[in-house]
């Protein structure tokens, strides 16, 4: 035994440290890789007259407050990768100039073009939009180091257009900008399914509503309610299906607000019985009978994304009229 130990004592003694077995330890923390430093947040701005939002570069000025241009042209937005004070303006029409414009300038502007009538889509236009649709605006000439295009679009029932300028050598990032500030164009607040919005209906799909269907439709819970001088509008209306369109028609006589119209579906008409008298429409609010009596006043209807939307707080006889009642039933 006393050999044993001494030849271990001797066999410790000849390892040299380069030998030894080393003890265990934790590796280091790995460090972690700095990436690259993120720009910031876009901003979200509101046009709450106009219902929708929009996001910009943070980087960008901007300006929501509604304003008149000219006599037809109105704007609700403008920004632009610089101050919006020395923008210029072309003569005798008031809007920016892009064929003036500053040196590495972009500027996105929302706008609306009206006087007699609106330009723009005459339906809805489905989101998000696509800037590369976008085409020069109204033809204007601009030099080739300059340019100028817009993009219409036709938010519930809104005819609006977004119009793009920009130089040539503006920053790369804020040219690719104005893409994403299209794109991001959208209802605020969003729409429900179905109820109030904004003083329309939603009634739900259009698929739901049978063709040659005729109903009264209640006003949604939390209808805006107009001042007692306009009655008319604070009533149920009838929604009216035909082969190719569909319309919403008053439930009360605009030229008496005492006549409380029903459907008699015996007789296919819309009725309103008063002392001594009654009055005739067809389904698709035509009158049958002498004047002074008129054709039933109507309520905007438009489809959105497959919805149906009645615009019940207006009404009147300049909505469009049933084109072709005959091929609606």
């Amino acid at each position: 035994m006393l050999r044993l130990a001494v030849i271990a004592v001797l066999a410790l003694s000849a390892c040299t440290p380069s030998q030894a077995v080393p003890s265990p330890s934790l590796a280091p923390p790995s460090s972690p890789q700095s990436g690259a430093a993120r720009a910031p947040a876009d901003v979200k701005v509101n046009l709450y007259d106009r219902g929708l939002s929009l996001e910009i570069p943070a980087r960008w000025t901007w300006n929501a407050a509604v304003g008149f241009v000219n006599r037809a042209t109105s704007r609700y937005f403008l920004a632009a990768n610089g101050p919006l004070t020395d923008l210029p303006v072309v003569p005798g029409n008031g809007d920016v100039d892009a064929s003036a414009l500053p040196t590495g300038r972009v500027v996105v502007a929302v706008e609306e073009f009206c006087r007699l009538g609106c330009s723009g889509p005459t339906t809805e236009t489905a989101l998000p939009l696509d800037w590369s649709t976008a085409a020069p605006f109204f033809g204007r000439t601009v030099p080739s180091d300059r340019h100028e295009a817009a993009i219409g679009f036709r938010l519930f029932d809104q005819p609006l257009f977004v119009v793009a300028r920009w130089a040539d050598d503006a920053p790369a990032a804020d040219i690719a900008a104005i893409a994403g500030v299209v794109r991001s164009i959208r209802p605020d607040p969003a729409p429900p399914a179905t109820g109030e919005y904004r003083g329309w209906d939603g009634l739900g799909p259009l698929a739901n509503i049978a063709v040659g269907s005729v109903t009264l439709t209640p006003l949604p819970a939390g209808a805006i309610i107009r001042p007692p001088y306009r009655t008319y509008d604070n009533a149920p209306f009838y929604v009216v299906r035909g082969k190719q369109g569909i319309y919403a028609f008053a439930s009360r006589a605009f030229f008496n607000q005492s006549c409380e119209i029903r459907y008699d579906a015996a007789i296919d008409r819309l009725t309103c019985a008063i002392p001594g008298r009654v009055y005739e429409w067809t389904r698709f609010g035509t009158y049958l009978g002498p004047e002074p009596a008129s054709n039933l006043t109507q309520h905007r209807v438009i489809v959105r994304d497959g919805q149906v939307w009645v615009r019940y707080i207006e009404e009147g006889m300049l909505w469009p009229s049933v084109p072709d009642e005959p091929a609606e039933y």
